[in-house]
């Protein structure tokens, strides 16, 4: 098993991409903290996991609250007594023409994005600056790297992960921690699927990327699981896009064009 031994928490870990990510991390031996600001999902999520024999703990956790972090990393170290990884699964988004998007929703997607990737790498990589030893995987975006129609506060969220990521990944790395990103496209979450109120949507978007599906959940997970593991040992700064091909499509035109669905 990849992670044998160690201990991971995972933030948004109580359904999507996150959920994915603890499922795949206990499956190939790793502790999980499931922590998510739906506590009781994140409790069922732990319970599941812990069925595979590995020690499990959630949390209620809001991500952009630095208390809160804080007391995440604290519980984990107690629970588990080290922290190996981390990853920053957690994310929102809220769609509509940029020229539309309230402040307030602004500063939410930046919270929760952003600052609470910033703030969880911060109190966990201090923990692993101490041990000379760690692995952090932000879940960015293709929307971080070009431009999404109508998600006009949750792709510059998600670049600006993306150059967080590069930072860390240089200033810690002489501490023998890495920090790397997955950036996924299309994947069928629940947050994803919600975006669209048709079959014919669904399909119009499928049909822009190359492979001419969605991704699963657990193909997400799988990238986590390498990121985090000793396969990937002498890779750190990078961001692995998991995309189908739909970056080098050119799918982002679909968007030019009038009453199109992003």
């Amino acid at each position: 098993m990849k992670l044998e031994g160690k201990a991971a928490i995972v933030t948004g870990g109580a359904q999507g991409i996150g959920k994915a990510v603890c499922e795949a991390f206990a499956k190939e031996g790793a502790d999980v903290m499931v922590a998510d600001v739906l506590g009781r999902k994140a409790g069922e999520v732990a319970e599941e996991i812990s069925a595979q024999g590995r020690k499990t703990s959630s949390l209620c956790l809001d991500v952009s609250d630095k208390s809160q972090v804080e007391k995440m990393v604290g519980s984990a170290i107690a629970a588990f007594g080290k922290i190996d990884i981390l990853v920053n699964a957690a994310g929102v988004f809220v769609r509509g023409p940029i020229e539309d998007v309230s402040e307030k929703d602004w500063d939410r997607v930046i919270a929760v994005n952003l600052k609470g990737t910033f703030l969880c790498s911060q109190a966990a990589g201090r923990k692993m600056i101490s041990r000379k030893s760690g692995s952090i995987v932000n879940i960015a975006s293709i929307a971080g790297h070009a431009p999404q129609i109508h998600l006009g506060a949750y792709s510059p969220s998600k670049a600006g992960i993306l150059l967080l990521t590069k930072i860390m990944a240089v200033e810690w790395a002489r501490y023998g921690v890495r920090v790397n990103a997955v950036s996924p496209g299309p994947t069928a979450t629940p947050m994803f699927m919600s975006i669209y109120d048709s079959e014919e949507k669904l399909n119009r978007r499928k049909r822009a990327i190359p492979l001419n599906r969605f991704a699963g959940p657990d193909e997400i997970a799988n990238a986590a699981v390498f990121l985090s593991s000793k396969e990937a040992g002498f890779v750190t700064g990078h961001s692995l896009v998991v995309d189908g091909g739909s970056l080098d499509s050119m799918y982002h035109l679909m968007g030019m064009l009038p009453d199109s669905e992003t």
